[in-house]
């Protein structure tokens, strides 16, 4: 068997440390000239995957205790000490410079010689689709069940639109929650989540536990903390209660940040230049909260009295006599013996905003 060295990596790290720190950094592959033609069309890819040689380990264990968990088998590990000791990780493709990759996110030192380097695609290297459509929360059920709340909070940022510290906040509640109760989410409201704020810290619980409102599985209680419930739905007693104990932590160890906010969003006074350098500040302390342990933000509570609703009923259907429209028909109303829409009827209704539940005349 032979195989080839294509390039070495070029990083600032000299010797091995935590593959979790390696992985926030950047460094270049820097590929040798006779497989210079190869990367053709590279700059289409946003994600690679690089396998590279572990040049510096010595030996292997096959069981043996890791960096975190329990003892077990090498081959359900990520040690660099293998039989083989080859190593492959995704990063993202910043730029390329001729011969050089400049990219983020890979776990190898300098001088690593690579060994191969493929374009990531998400329909090969996810997995399959049946498995996905067996379980629609496949993938999210493995990064809980191995608090891998980095990609969680990636994943939550798709639903959100940006990063920010309320956001990883709920990330973290919905994620550790679900770790203690043992608990999974299929949407048949099972598992709620009674939040009592509307703000991001909701979209983090929403994401990550699956407990939304379109699945009636999210209970909103307009009590205006950044506090969160997370109850099985057959044994209420059995439920945790996450309360954020400091919520002037922002202002205190983010003082810069904390102006920003003030200015872009409470005083909507900021320029665009302003709001991007919030949104980048924001960032920042969403990733470093996201690593943080629970107990640094969160007062938890275990076996709670709570009342919670029943299922969510089935209504029949009315159909409005002025527009035509269908509706819940326990949402209709009875005025001059025809049955109308609230808005039709100019009738008062609720609405779920910014300010909370605020009924609307």
């Amino acid at each position: 068997m032979e195989v080839n060295k294509i390039a070495e990596v070029r990083s600032k790290y000299k010797e091995p440390v935590g593959p979790d720190e390696m992985r926030k950094t950047k460094s270049v592959i820097e590929v040798e000239a006779e497989y210079v033609d190869g990367l053709d069309k590279i700059e289409g890819y946003e994600y690679l995957q690089i396998l590279f040689y572990f040049h510096k380990s010595d030996g292997y264990d096959l069981i043996s205790k890791r960096r975190k968990g329990p003892e077990r088998g090498l081959f359900t590990s990520r040690s660099p000490r293998r039989p083989s000791p080859i190593g492959i990780t995704t990063v993202e493709l910043l730029k390329r410079e001729g011969n050089k990759l400049h990219v983020y996110g890979l776990d190898a030192i300098d001088g690593t010689p690579v060994i191969d380097i493929k374009p990531y695609a998400s329909f090969m290297d996810q997995p399959t689709l049946s498995l996905q459509k067996k379980t629609p929360r496949y993938q999210i059920n493995k990064l809980i069940k191995y608090q891998n709340l980095n990609d969680l909070l990636l994943k939550a940022g798709e639903l959100h639109g940006h990063y920010c510290p309320y956001l990883a906040l709920g990330v973290m509640a919905a994620a550790d929650a679900l770790k203690r109760l043992g608990a999974d989410n299929d949407g048949m409201e099972d598992l709620l989540a009674v939040v009592e704020t509307n703000s991001c810290f909701s979209d983090g619980i929403q994401y990550t536990a699956g407990t939304t409102f379109g699945n009636n599985s999210l209970i909103y209680r307009d009590f205006g903390k950044t506090a969160v419930t997370f109850v099985k739905r057959g044994d209420s007693t059995d439920n945790l209660r996450y309360y954020l104990k400091d919520s002037n932590f922002i202002e205190r160890e983010y003082p810069k940040a904390a102006e920003l906010f003030k200015k872009v969003i409470a005083d909507r006074n900021g320029s665009q230049a302003e709001e991007k350098k919030m949104k980048e500040v924001w960032q920042e302390i969403a990733f470093e909260i996201i690593e943080a342990d629970i107990d640094k933000f969160f007062k938890i509570e275990e076996n709670l009295k709570i009342e919670l609703p029943d299922y969510a009923p089935i209504f029949a259907d009315a159909e409005c006599s002025k527009c035509g429209e269908k509706l819940m028909a326990a949402k209709a109303v009875q005025k001059d013996d025809k049955v109308l829409c609230r808005e039709c009827a100019e009738s008062s209704y609720y609405q779920l905003d910014g300010s909370g539940i605020v009924e609307q005349i």
